[in-house]
C-alpha cells in the first residue's frame, strides 16, 4: 500500500510537472538548447529579479505571515541517536515523552504534560488533574484536552460507585469534549492522538449508554469509536496504546459470541486479545495502567485468579489510592476466599473516600462468606439504603441478605428478601432460592 501511494504521488507530479512555472510547457526555458545556427534576435535587457520567491510563483499568490516559531528539524520529535550519556542523563523531560513525540509527531512537552496529567488521574488526584489539563490546554490551545479530562473525571467518580450520580455533569462535559475535538481535528497536527481521544470519548459514551439500556445507540457509538481507532492507527502505525482497543475487542467479543446462540461465530481470539493488552501494559505511552486493570478483569473471567491478583497488585503498588483498582482487587480476593484481605482492601477505600457506597456491598459479601453475619448484615443494609442504586444492585443485595438469613435459619426473613429480589428484576437465583425453601418446607424440613 505504501508503494501504491508513492507511485500515485509520482504519477501526479509527472502529470503536473509540465505546467509547473519554469517548465518548457509553461513557457519557461527548455530542457534542451536549440541546435539551429540562425542568429538569435536581440533580447531586451532583463529586469533585476529580487532574491526570494515572487508572489506569482507562490501557490497562495501572496506572502504568508511569519511562522510563530521555527519548526523542528526532522528527527527532533524524538531523541537524537548520538546522545552522550551525560546528555541523556540531563534530559529536561522523561525519555518516554520523546518516544511518544517521535511516534505521534507531537511536541515532547505536550506529550510529557499528558503523561503527567494521566498520572494524577491514576493516583486519584482528580482536582489536581483537572487543573493540570486546564493549564496544559492554555499552553497548547485548541487541543481539546481539558474537556476530555473533565469527562474522564466524572466517569471515574461514577465507576467508583458503579452508579449514575453525576450523569448530567458527565454528558455536559462529554458533549463539550466532542465539540472541542472536532475543532482540533480540523487543524493540522496531532491527528493520531486526537483520534484516540475521540475514540475514548465515543467508547466511554457507548459503555455508559449500554449500561442504561440503549443497546442500539451503544453499538453505533462503538462503531464510531473503532473508526477513530483505525484513523489513529493510520496516522501513527507504531502507536502501541491502540492495542488496548484491539485486545478488549478480541477478548470480549469472543466471550460474548461463545455464550450466545444468536450472534455469529467469531472464532476464539482470547489469547490474541490478552497478548495485545499485555503489549500495552508493558510498552504503552499513556494507558498502561488501564491495560493492567483490563487484564485483572480478563483473568477473573478465565478463573485464573492468581494472574488476576497479580495484575491488581501491579497497579496497587503504583496507585494504592485508586478506588476502582481497589474494588477490583477486593473482588479477586473474595473469589480467592481471602476474606480478611478483601475487608482490609475495602477499609482502605473508606479511608480514601468515606462516602463510597459500592465498597459496602463488597465488604458485606466478604463478611457473609466469612461467616461474620452481623457485620455482613450491617454493610449490606447500609448499601441497600443508599441512593443511586440500579435495579440489579437492589436485587442482588436483597438476594445476599436472603442468603444471610438462611444461614441464620430465619427462613421467613430470607423469603422476604428473596421475593423482593425476584420482584425487582426477576432475579433467577432468587427464584431458585424461593423454590428450594418451599420444597424444604413442603418436606417439613424447615418452617416459618
Amino acid at each position: 500500500m505504501k508503494h501504491f501511494h508513492t507511485a500515485a504521488i509520482t504519477a501526479m507530479f509527472l502529470a503536473v510537472a509540465p505546467m509547473w512555472p519554469g517548465s518548457a510547457a509553461a513557457g519557461g526555458e527548455s530542457a534542451r538548447r536549440p541546435t539551429t545556427t540562425e542568429p538569435k534576435p536581440e533580447e531586451p535587457a532583463e529586469e533585476e529579479v529580487p532574491e526570494g520567491v515572487s508572489d506569482e510563483d507562490r501557490v497562495s499568490g501572496h506572502k504568508p505571515p511569519p511562522l510563530t516559531r521555527s519548526p523542528r528539524k526532522p528527527g527532533e520529535f524524538g531523541l537524537r541517536d548520538d546522545l552522550t550519556r551525560e546528555e541523556y542523563t540531563n534530559l529536561p523531560l522523561p525519555p518516554q515523552a520523546y518516544l511518544g513525540a517521535k511516534i505521534l509527531k507531537m511536541e515532547p512537552e505536550f506529550v510529557a504534560g499528558i503523561q503527567s496529567g494521566l498520572e494524577l488521574l491514576y493516583r486519584r488526584k482528580y482536582n489536581g488533574a483537572r487543573d493540570h489539563f486546564a493549564t496544559l490546554e492554555e499552553q497548547f490551545p485548541k487541543t481539546g484536552i481539558r474537556a476530555v479530562a473533565d469527562t474522564l473525571v466524572w466517569q471515574a467518580l461514577m465507576l467508583e460507585n458503579f452508579d449514575y450520580r453525576y450523569d448530567k455533569q458527565y454528558w455536559t462535559s462529554s458533549k463539550q469534549a466532542r465539540n472541542d475535538l472536532e475543532g482540533a481535528l480540523k487543524l493540522p497536527g496531532n491527528e493520531a492522538w486526537e483520534h484516540l481521544l475521540m475514540a475514548t470519548i465515543l467508547g466511554v459514551e457507548s459503555i455508559h449508554t449500554m449500561r442504561q439500556g440503549g443497546y442500539l445507540n451503544a453499538l453505533q457509538l462503538a462503531f464510531q469509536a473503532m473508526d477513530n481507532i483505525e484513523r489513529s492507527r493510520k496516522a501513527a502505525p507504531d502507536f502501541i496504546d491502540l492495542q488496548i482497543a484491539d485486545g478488549l475487542y478480541n477478548y470480549w467479543r469472543t466471550v460474548i459470541t461463545m455464550n450466545s446462540k444468536l450472534l455469529p461465530d467469531f472464532g476464539d481470539h482470547r489469547v490474541e486479545g490478552i497478548e495485545q493488552l499485555q503489549n500495552v501494559e508493558s510498552g504503552g505511552l499513556f494507558v498502561g495502567p488501564l491495560a493492567t486493570l483490563s487484564l485483572a478483569f480478563t483473568w477473573m473471567e478465565e478463573n485464573e485468579l492468581k494472574q488476576a491478583n497479580a495484575a491488581y497488585g501491579r497497579n496497587n503498588r503504583a496507585y494504592p489510592d485508586n478506588i476502582i483498582n481497589n474494588l477490583v482487587g477486593s473482588m479477586v480476593q473474595i473469589a480467592r476466599r481471602q476474606y480478611g484481605d478483601a475487608v482490609a482492601t475495602l477499609d482502605h477505600v473508606f479511608e480514601i473516600d468515606s462516602k463510597n457506597a459500592r465498597a459496602h456491598y463488597w465488604k458485606g459479601l466478604a463478611l457473609l462468606r466469612d461467616g461474620k453475619l452481623e457485620g455482613a448484615q450491617s454493610e449490606l443494609e447500609t448499601y441497600l439504603a443508599g441512593e443511586h442504586l440500579e435495579k440489579f444492585q437492589r436485587s442482588t443485595t436483597h438476594y445476599r441478605l436472603g442468603q444471610l438469613h438462611v444461614r441464620r435459619k430465619d427462613y421467613g426473613k430470607a423469603m422476604e428478601h428473596f421475593e423482593a429480589s425476584a420482584k425487582t428484576d426477576g432475579n433467577k437465583a432468587a427464584k431458585r432460592a424461593i423454590d428450594r425453601l418451599k420444597e424444604r418446607r413442603k418436606a417439613k424440613k424447615i418452617s416459618w
